[in-house]
């Protein structure tokens, strides 16, 4: 008799465990949807992320944002109308101490100003 009642019981802890396996594998199914619906809309996974877009408006008391993507490049650009930086290599300026960054930046000041 208490070979039965083992199995019983064996019988028992092997369903529930069965049982909190398959709510695991249930709540792991309702995560992953929920990621596919972040992943499948970029602008959704960047807001989360703290980005914001590019297309923003100017503010009202800066008329000129040499920073701005939208805005015509030339020499008073400093994302790349600058020609000191376009002739540069990732490295070099990866290895370039802060004066001669903020040299480079106030040149580029001077420029737009």
């Amino acid at each position: 008799m208490s070979d039965t009642s083992n199995a019983e019981q064996l019988m028992g802890i092997l369903i529930n465990k069965m049982e909190v396996m398959d709510n695991s594998l249930l709540l792991l199914k309702a995560e992953n949807e929920a990621m596919k619906k972040i992943i499948n809309n970029p602008q959704h996974l960047l807001k989360k992320m703290g980005l914001v877009s590019v297309n923003t408006p100017l503010t009202s008391d800066l008329s000129v944002d040499p920073f701005r993507a939208d805005m015509e490049l030339d020499n008073t650009s400093l994302l790349k109308g600058e020609p000191v930086v376009g002739t540069m290599s990732n490295e070099h300026i990866h290895n370039m101490s802060w004066e001669e960054i903020h040299d480079i930046a106030n040149t580029a000041k001077g420029a737009v100003q």
